[in-house]
């Protein structure tokens, strides 16, 4: 099988076990790069090479976290066992043992300087929506304009962790904040989404981050500020802030 035919089966496999948008996008780009970096069909990889390529290029020359390397894992195992219906010695490309650290939570003070700093209104608005809702990132840029319930004071949220849905609290400063960015950028996307980017297609995760970690940066904050550090406050507290910071 060449590497272009294993791209090809890789999209197919992940769109027959229902991945998300997001996974396949992200599950893609990195077995291009794997691809790429061996310049050779996959099934001519030996262990030792994959090994290589998960110590010493990604973690010592790349510098990416342990995190980042077990999801460069995740995605070359994807690729023997079901793609190439090759398994691999899983004993011999073990995962980091993940630390369980739970994120930096900031006082009421240094959120409102954070977004404070958030001078696109946009952003501004999921950032809050991710704080006030307890969002994941993934969830925030999935949001359809259908999926705002202002009667129940709701948002339904698909595509969650393990590709659950729910519902969660839409306080009701936040539900004024999407109103009033429904204004300003008039989203008008074929499936609904609510945040597009300049070109009209829904907002990528990926680009979040970017002006999330931009905000930080602008507001002085420490790095171990993490997007899902703004998910994780005391919901009791929530209300009185937004209601604040709107």
């Amino acid at each position: 099988m060449t590497n272009k035919k294993l791209i090809e089966k890789l999209r197919e496999d992940m769109e027959m076990r229902g991945f998300s948008h997001h996974t396949k996008d992200s599950y893609l780009r990195k077995a291009k790069e794997v691809v790429e970096y061996f310049g050779k069909p996959m099934r001519q990889v030996t262990t030792k090479e994959l090994r290589e390529f998960l110590m010493k290029y990604l973690r010592e020359e790349k510098k990416v976290s342990e995190r980042t390397s077990n999801y460069y894992n995740s995605v070359i195992r994807f690729i023997y066992d079901v793609v190439l219906d090759m398994p691999i010695n899983q004993k011999q490309l073990p995962m980091y043992k993940k630390k369980r650290r739970l994120p930096k939570i900031l006082s009421e003070e240094e959120l409102n300087i954070f977004f404070n700093a958030c001078d696109n209104y946009m952003y501004r608005t999921i950032f809050m929506m991710i704080y006030g809702s307890g969002l994941r990132i993934s969830e925030a840029t999935n949001i359809r304009v259908e999926d705002i319930d202002s009667n129940n004071m709701r948002l339904f949220v698909r595509n969650g962790k393990g590709e659950r849905e729910r519902y969660t609290v839409l306080p009701k400063a936040s539900l004024e904040m999407l109103r009033k960015c429904y204004k300003i950028y008039r989203p008008n996307h074929p499936e609904g989404y609510m945040f597009l980017n300049r070109e009209g297609n829904p907002l990528k995760v990926e680009r979040l981050r970017v002006f999330f970690r931009r905000y930080r940066r602008k507001a002085g904050i420490s790095e171990e500020f993490i997007v899902h550090s703004l998910s994780y406050p005391n919901f009791y507290k929530i209300q009185t802030f937004l209601i604040k910071a709107l």
